[in-house]
């Protein structure tokens, strides 16, 4: 496949306007590029996100929360410390980056697919350019994550070279796992404590 080496603008650029060639051509970057470049646009997207939560946000729910008759509640969540708050979204973004990629590579494996762990994470790591790009903007953020997905899909298909529906399977099997598992999981903390109540 040819390959050619992309500056960090080409990569923006490409994932988002012609995402299927740029995947072809970071498929021989080491992994570390794609963290390089995730690790970037993560604090960048930490600290704007960061900015806008305490701020801008913070008065569109207060007024809400007013209306709503529990505003006095609504400063509670604004005394965690903002620094605080970046880190751990950076914490967390790390952690669901390489939870979420290796559950879906496991999908991944039962379709098919066949050129590593790495290449899943990468196809995370740089499919959450938009989410970095635009994801602080407020209330925009379900568009974003449902382009973040396709993009997602795209680099399974690129990176590991299957067919865009075994992608997709792959893809969507292990969400849909995932919330079941969820499901479960809280079906059963409740009827734990429904029967620590009864009894």
């Amino acid at each position: 496949m040819e390959y050619r080496r992309l500056s960090f603008g080409e990569k923006v650029k490409g994932f988002l306007g012609a995402p299927a060639n740029t995947f072809n051509n970071v498929e021989a970057e080491a992994l570390g590029s794609a963290l390089k470049y995730f690790t970037i646009w993560l604090v960048v997207y930490a600290i704007l996100r960061t900015v806008v939560f305490y701020t801008l946000e913070r008065r569109v729910f207060q007024t809400l929360w007013d209306l709503l008759g529990v505003g006095d509640a609504a400063p509670y969540l604004y005394h965690f410390d903002p620094v605080i708050f970046a880190l751990l979204g950076v914490l967390g973004a790390f952690a669901s980056l390489f939870v979420t990629g290796s559950w879906t590579h496991l999908f991944v494996r039962a379709f098919g697919g066949r050129k590593g762990y790495g290449n899943t994470i990468k196809a995370f790591a740089y499919g959450y350019t938009p989410l970095f790009l635009f994801g602080w903007i407020p209330f925009v953020g379900m568009l974003l994550w449902i382009w973040a997905l396709v993009l997602n899909i795209i680099g399974i298909r690129q990176l590991h070279e299957i067919s865009t529906g075994r992608a997709v399977g792959a893809v969507l099997l292990s969400i849909v796992a995932l919330v079941i598992i969820g499901v479960l999981i809280g079906l059963f903390v409740v009827l734990f404590f429904v029967i620590l109540a009864a009894a």
